[in-house]
């Protein structure tokens, strides 16, 4: 590990100390406390030409192994604008970003860092490898090059054939009715204030501090493009009067589904309008093939949870965490 020998803040030399259980170089002017952090990458796995783009690296590390378009984040980046500019540096595609597969880490000690890794589709340019790319293909998922430049890729290729697996149907199918006044649909990044503050109005002691808006907002942006986290929204004339936020996940018996929030605008509550984000929410949970749904509304009164509980048509469970046995309403 290569020692940093002057202080960035006052220029003094610097020695090392142990601190917080790990070696640090100290300034022994000022204490300043030089942190070695893993500079983030990003990376797409594009879908094109019914496979998925990779390219041979040009330069080490693993030079000339083929792997999937990445590169690191510049300072005024966000993850996503980074991963569609490493594509298109290295492949000259223009790509959406559709979902986060997920966050990997790789190496050790001085050598390690983490990626984050979208799936994404191409909207413009032609496939032609440049940048520090030696080429640029398109490959069966089932016949990929081996073995691949960097595990962290495998990883985010096998969560992407999930992800593939398990695409959502659409949200309201044609069996669903549609209110002529009530637009359901899947939620959106601009979306994120008026959920926050349909949150506020159920939540106003724990959404005060400016913390903890901010982790609010960047959760619900990071579920927007999260097909196992969804939230539908509610909309009328261009206004959110509610929303729903689900969870899907995969037991050793089958999915499952849960309803984790549900709230509805004091100005829209008796109007159906929770009823109508549930039959939605059922209907979501059928397309994914799920037996059981869970019901949870911790804001709620226990009274209140299961008299909405069986207006929208559920049977069985308990209060708090309702266990639907069966779902009776018509969707």
């Amino acid at each position: 590990m290569q020692k940093h020998t002057f202080c960035p803040r006052c220029g003094t030399q610097m020695q090392t100390r142990l601190l917080e259980g790990r070696a640090r170089d100290v300034c022994t002017a000022c204490d300043y406390i030089f942190y070695r952090n893993p500079v983030p990458a990003v990376g797409v796995v594009v879908e094109h030409q019914n496979g998925i783009v990779l390219v041979k690296r040009k330069y080490e590390p693993r030079a000339n192994f083929w792997s999937l378009p990445a590169g690191y984040l510049e300072l005024d980046e966000s993850t996503e604008a980074a991963a569609v500019r490493e594509c298109r540096e290295e492949t000259s595609l223009d790509v959406r970003i559709n979902a986060l597969l997920g966050v990997y880490s790789f190496g050790a000690g001085a050598y390690s860092g983490l990626v984050i890794i979208y799936a994404a589709s191409v909207v413009g340019g032609g496939l032609q490898a440049a940048d520090d790319a030696a080429d640029a293909q398109v490959f069966d998922p089932d016949q990929l090059p081996s073995p691949l430049a960097f595990s962290t890729h495998v990883q985010a290729i096998e969560d992407w054939r999930q992800y593939r697996r398990r695409q959502l149907r659409p949200i309201l199918p044609p069996t669903l009715p549609r209110s002529s006044e009530l637009h359901v649909r899947p939620a959106r990044v601009e979306d994120a204030p008026q959920i926050f503050a349909l949150l506020r109005l159920v939540l106003q002691h724990q959404l005060h501090e400016n913390d903890q808006a901010v982790m609010t907002v960047a959760l619900l942006r990071r579920r927007v493009n999260d097909p196992d986290h969804p939230i539908l929204v509610a909309e009328r004339d261009g206004r959110v009067v509610g929303f729903v936020a689900l969870t899907f996940r995969r037991t050793l018996t089958g999915w499952r589904a849960a309803i984790e929030d549900l709230v509805v605008a004091p100005d829209y509550r008796r109007r159906r309008v929770g009823q109508t984000l549930v039959r939605a929410a059922v209907s979501l949970a059928r397309s994914r093939n799920c037996m059981v749904m869970h019901l949870d509304a911790p804001y709620a009164s226990p009274d209140v949870l299961q008299a909405f509980a069986r207006a929208c048509g559920f049977a069985g469970g308990t209060v708090g965490s309702l266990l639907i046995g069966s779902y009776q309403g018509s969707v």
